[in-house]
This record gives C-alpha cells, sequence and structure tokens, in this order.
C-alpha cells in the first residue's frame, strides 16, 4: 500500500510541475525568486530560533535551519529514508 502512495505523490508531482507556465515564470521571476527567497530565509530563521529555545548551540541551530529550511516536509520523508539506507547516522 506504501508504495502505492508514492506512485500517487510521484505522478501528482510530475503532473503540477508539467503544468508550469514558462512564459509566466519568467516574466515574474523578481517577484517568484523573492517571494521564495523571504519564505525560505523566514523558515530557517524560525527553525533556528526554536533550535535555541531546546538548547542547541547557536551555529548548531543555524545548520539545521539552513538544512531543513528549503526541503520542507518532504526532507523529513527523505531523511528517514536516508537513515533507514545507512547514508545518514543519528548520534
Amino acid at each position: 500500500m506504501l508504495c502505492y502512495v508514492h506512485l500517487m505523490k510521484s505522478i501528482c508531482d510530475f503532473q503540477v510541475g508539467m503544468s508550469i507556465d514558462p512564459k509566466l515564470l519568467v516574466s515574474n521571476f523578481p517577484v517568484i525568486s523573492g517571494s521564495l527567497g523571504l519564505l525560505i530565509g523566514g523558515k530557517m530563521l524560525l527553525v533556528a530560533l526554536v533550535g535555541r529555545i531546546f538548547g542547541i548551540s547557536i551555529i548548531s541551530a543555524i545548520r539545521v535551519g539552513l538544512l531543513l529550511a528549503p526541503g520542507g516536509e518532504f526532507a523529513f520523508v527523505a531523511f528517514g529514508e536516508a537513515v533507514n539506507q545507512v547514508f545518514l547516522l543519528i548520534n
């Protein structure tokens, strides 16, 4: 069942990517890139702040923020699979 769910999600992601209008993307590039930068920067600051609240050092909190901010919820799936495949070790 889990394979079926992953297959459907992949097809949905592919469909969304194929429906992007390149002309619209290019004409609104400054707005899109600025919004994306603000979104990722805000998420990075928020994750780093939460890390500091939970007692992580400032350097580690910034690293975690930089690592997790661009990924969204998919990062947790990818990190979980990386741990399962022993590409990423948990101390």
